[in-house]
């Protein structure tokens, strides 16, 4: 019996590194049901300088998924004008409808070689 004593704590201890892990494993929300694709946003490109171009991006996309840090999370691609992003259908339409967006369009998934139509 002593030994089941003295087991507890160490069973306790790595339960929650157990959740603690899980937890960090996490990185964002999906929706429940709701499947997640490239899109591509034009925008209204700033009247600032260069250098802040990539986080006013990050600040239109954030004012859809809440923060800075999940916007950065999803991102895949950003230049002068445009940015992809890894969103739901719903998220795209929302960004869609921000000051500054002219359009959202979906993208093919980056994993798949580029063709004509042909084989």
């Amino acid at each position: 019996m002593e030994t089941c004593g003295k087991m507890v704590p160490i069973l306790a201890i790595l339960a929650a590194l157990a959740v603690t892990a899980g937890a960090a494993a996490v990185d964002l929300p999906k929706p429940r049901g709701q499947q997640v694709h490239l899109f591509e946003a034009t925008v209204r490109v700033p009247d600032r300088g260069a250098d802040d171009l990539e986080e006013y991006n990050y600040r239109l996309l954030a004012t859809v998924l809440g923060s800075f840090e999940a916007a950065r999370s999803v991102m895949y691609e950003t230049e002068l004008g445009i940015f992809s992003a890894f969103l739901t259908n719903n998220q795209a339409r929302r960004l869609s409808k921000v000051p500054g967006v002219l359009s959202v369009k979906r993208r093919e998934d980056p994993a798949l070689p580029e063709t004509d139509g042909h084989l």
